[in-house]
Parts: C-alpha cells; structure tokens; sequence
C-alpha cells in the first residue's frame, strides 16, 4: 500500500503597512481596557471584547481599521481565487485581545465563517507565542486523536517533523497579519512575559460579485 496525502492546509502572510496608524488609533484603548479589567471576557484567559463589550471605559470604533484591512483581503482573494469575480464581507465585527503575563486561548476554530485573520499589533518575536496551527486529523479524526501518542512515537523522524507534526507555528514579526480557513484550528500558549501581547482579528466570508 502507498500512502497518498490529498489536501494541505494554508495561510496566507504580509505586513500592514498602516501598522503604525493603526496602533495610535487603537492600542491605548485597549491597553486601558485591559488594565482596567484584565481577565475581561466570556470564558477565555485573555482580555477580550469579543463576546463581552460592557463593562469597558474605551468603546472601540473598528470603521477606520476595517478600511485599511480590505487591501489586504483584496489581495489574498484576488491570489487565492484568481479569475473568479468575488466580494467579501465581515461577519459581525472585528476584536481584539490583549494577552498578560500567563494568559492564553485554548484549542478553538471560528465555523460560522469562511476565512479568519489576525493582526499582530504588538507582538515581540523575543518572548511571544505567535499562532500554533492544529494538524487537521490530529486535531478532528477520531482513530488519531484516540491514539496520537502511538502514533506520533512511531512514526520515523522526517515525517513526523513534516506530514504529522502536531503544531505549525508560523515566523510572525509586528504588524503581519495572517489569513487562514476559519476551520483550521488553532491556539495561542500561556504568555510567559510581562510585555503584554495584542492582536486585532476579524472573520469574513466570500461571495459572489453582484452586478
């Protein structure tokens, strides 16, 4: 028998250029929001606007950011559908976190939704975890998540490294964003600094141009 591999994952990757903009608009709101309640959020540990909005002394007005992140989804759609004649739109609307020293987010994907992306604001590539990408059976088929650890053990060298490689973490520097299937899973590790690490994300979905 020979093994065939069918699908691959992807994400896409590039720095905003408006990073510097969108940090003076943004960051010292949600810097204050944070320390005004640092485990802000539904059941998550990280601060986070994403389900709770009360509560906060800085609302955030998210139209400016909106504004400069369509070049960038122009962009990913026109590479990865090329040829086809397609619009997006954001679904609800984006948020952001704020991780403190020992704050994460746990195992999760985004299902209502076609693609996700994420905004590393303030992100020191020294002492922060960027994103760790889930392997696709590792994380959802049930034979492989039932005996991962055999599997993983016995599996030579090259391919776990590769094929079976739990985690893909990605090299992420301040103000890339990255774009990625809102069905991957996906998870940030404990925050081991004192430096607090902030990300601003949206989902959005793809449809057809209307004429």
């Amino acid at each position: 028998m020979i093994k065939n591999n069918i699908f691959s994952p992807f994400y896409y990757q590039g720095y905003v250029e408006e990073t510097p903009q969108i940090r003076a608009d943004y960051l010292p709101k949600m810097i204050s929001n944070y320390e005004h309640s640092p485990n802000h959020s539904h059941d998550w540990q990280v601060h986070t606007n994403y389900t709770l909005k009360d509560n906060l002394p800085n609302e955030i007005d998210w139209w400016v950011s909106v504004q400069h992140y369509k070049t960038y989804v122009n962009q990913f759609i026109s590479h990865h559908f090329r040829g086809l004649e397609l619009d997006w739109r954001i679904d609800g609307e984006p948020w952001y976190n704020v991780y403190g020293k020992g704050q994460k987010a746990d195992q999760h994907e985004h299902m209502t939704c076609d693609f996700s992306a994420v905004h590393f604001l303030k992100f020191n590539p020294e002492v922060h975890e960027p994103i760790r990408f889930i392997h696709p059976e590792l994380s959802k088929t049930k034979y492989l998540s039932r005996f991962k650890p055999q599997i993983v053990d016995n599996l030579g060298t090259c391919t776990r490294q590769s094929y079976y490689k739990e985690h893909f973490v990605p090299v992420i520097n301040e103000g890339d964003l990255i774009i990625f299937p809102s069905e991957l899973q996906h998870l940030v590790w404990k925050n081991q600094s004192d430096e607090t690490r902030v990300t601003i994300a949206f989902n959005f979905s793809i449809h057809e141009k209307k004429n």
